[in-house]
């Protein structure tokens, strides 16, 4: 393998919107790793500390199935990446497993290189944390349009959630600042900081069932849930398909936004929550300035991308099971 380029990373969607220069000082940190027929790249639940570009070679990426084999979700081949969720944080486990068919060479770039960079607010890691947003928010909506085609092609196999409209509770008072501090993206905030940024949204108080954002509708808004929980959804027959539930600390709509798309799912309170509400400008403002708010709500937010990927893959891989008649826990 001929050393890594510039040019090699801007035939990479992850890595064509950064500018040359930034392309340049990251292709200095790419190792050459090479993988045999049939070799696990990407092993499932083990420790995630780096990233993998594709030079040649096709890999696949499933999940595991209870009793054994795997359920293909992907395949991917020179120019992709793979592993990339690596970057988003220390401790995340791999969601995949990622085999080689044939062959396969790779470039490697280890994730404690790109932390250490970002920490010092390097351009290129900024940059690349960004586009790292946008490419999970495009996988997430591609995964729930995959799934919502599974329950189209078999409606009578899966069981539809009602709606409960239950009452609300009567709101009992709070400061933001005692909730905002534990949330794990405003943690690393300092006070003026959280204030500032409970300050650039705005507070609802949404009793259970509310509907937040339907399928197909503007995804010109994100919330952030201070309290309580927002389950997505797919409709389906006469009720819902749940995907996943997000809780405290956890932003929500957050994907169709960056992929720049109308929303693919149902939002909708599961329980009495208190949510923060940003729209588009003033969200875009915050993540975009380049300092250090900007650097950990970028985090927060490709963390959170990353949680609604690995539910999503949890969820198809559930019902490629059930049609492969494996017993699976609901």
């Amino acid at each position: 393998m001929s050393p890594l380029s510039a040019t090699h990373l801007a035939d990479a969607p992850l890595f064509a919107g950064l500018g040359e220069a930034e392309r340049a000082e990251l292709a200095d940190a790419f190792v050459p790793r090479h993988f045999a027929d049939g070799a696990a790249i990407l092993v499932q639940n083990e420790r995630a500390e780096g990233l993998f570009l594709i030079d040649t070679g096709r890999v696949d990426i499933g999940k595991r199935l209870p009793g054994g084999g795997l359920a293909k979700l992907a395949e991917v081949g020179p120019g992709e990446v793979i592993g990339d969720m690596a970057l988003i944080g220390r401790d995340l486990r791999r969601s995949a497993m990622g085999i080689a068919r044939g062959p396969v060479a790779t470039w490697y770039l280890p994730a404690d290189q790109f932390r250490a960079a970002l920490a010092r607010l390097r351009p290129a890691s900024l940059q690349l944390q960004a586009e790292l947003g946008r490419l999970i928010a495009g996988r997430v909506v591609a995964k729930a349009a995959d799934i919502a085609a599974l329950l189209v092609a078999e409606p009578g196999a899966f069981t539809p959630r009602p709606r409960r409209g239950l009452a609300p509770v009567a709101e009992d008072s709070f400061t933001p600042e005692a909730f905002l501090a534990k949330l794990p993206c405003c943690a690393a905030m300092t006070p003026a900081q959280r204030l500032a940024f409970w300050d650039a949204g705005a507070r609802i108080e949404a009793p259970a069932d509310t509907d937040l954002a339907p399928v197909g509708g503007a995804a010109d808004r994100v919330w952030l849930v201070v309290r309580g929980a927002v389950r997505s959804a797919l409709p389906h027959r006469e009720g819902i398909y749940q995907l996943t539930v997000t809780g405290p600390g956890q932003f929500v709509g957050i994907a169709a936004m960056l992929a720049g798309s109308t929303h693919d799912r149902l939002l909708r309170t599961s329980e009495q929550a208190t949510l923060l509400a940003f729209d588009r400008a003033t969200f875009a403002e915050m993540i975009d300035t380049g300092d250090a708010l900007s650097r950990e709500l970028g985090a927060a937010v490709n963390a959170d991308l990353v949680t609604a990927l690995d539910a999503l893959d949890q969820v198809e891989a559930r019902i490629l099971a059930m049609r492969r008649g494996h017993a699976v826990a609901a």
